[in-house]
């Protein structure tokens, strides 16, 4: 059985209200050194990377978010698109985010149960875009995030298909949505061209 393989944060779903709450958070913990974290973001360096290049532990980083209470609706559209692309695929969130924000979160979302497997921050020493974080990638397996160097790339070398959710056109994607609530077209459109060649 082939897996699609999920980042969670603006994928599976985007709640701009929690995102700001946690750069909140973490601007307040960074205090005097916020300035830099914030040329370090607009340079294209991820949350964890920018923290680490100001002398911190992705830890720090870890207790900060867990702090933010996480409150989400249940989203039943989301739970039904999921429920039935859960017959034919193996399920897998793979997030940088810790243990606990992840189980949350799909609690929260009420699809924690359709999902075969989560990674979490505390699985790996590395964060995304590291190599050894996509290990469960075979070929032809599908992986779907909104940021292409962070959850796409990697797994477009080893041969996955790649699905980029958002505004971040770039073209590199083998497919581009603005929702994941048109995952299923989608999907099904790739089993048409793979059916083709078999």
């Amino acid at each position: 059985m082939k897996k699609i393989i999920f980042d969670l944060d603006d994928t599976l779903y985007i709640n701009k209200e929690l995102r700001k709450k946690r750069e909140k958070a973490i601007l307040e913990f960074l205090g005097k050194k916020s300035r830099k974290y914030k040329k370090l973001k607009r340079e294209g360096y991820g949350t964890i990377e920018a923290f680490k290049k100001l002398g911190f532990e992705r830890q720090e980083f870890f207790k900060i978010i867990k702090k933010v209470p996480i409150k989400l609706e249940k989203d039943w559209k989301l739970r039904l698109i999921i429920k039935k692309i859960k017959k034919r695929y193996e399920l897998i969130v793979l997030s940088n985010s810790p243990r606990f924000c992840v189980k949350k979160t799909l609690k929260e979302l009420g699809i924690i149960d359709l999902f075969d497997k989560y990674y979490c921050g505390e699985d790996f020493l590395y964060e995304k875009p590291h190599e050894l974080c996509f290990f469960m990638i075979k070929k032809e397996d599908i992986c779907v995030g909104n940021n292409f160097k962070k959850d796409l790339e990697v797994p477009k070398k080893l041969g996955a298909i790649t699905i980029l959710i958002g505004k971040e056109e770039n073209g590199l994607a083998d497919y581009e949505i603005n929702k994941i609530y048109q995952i299923k077209k989608i999907l099904e459109k790739i089993e048409w061209s793979t059916s083709i060649y078999l």
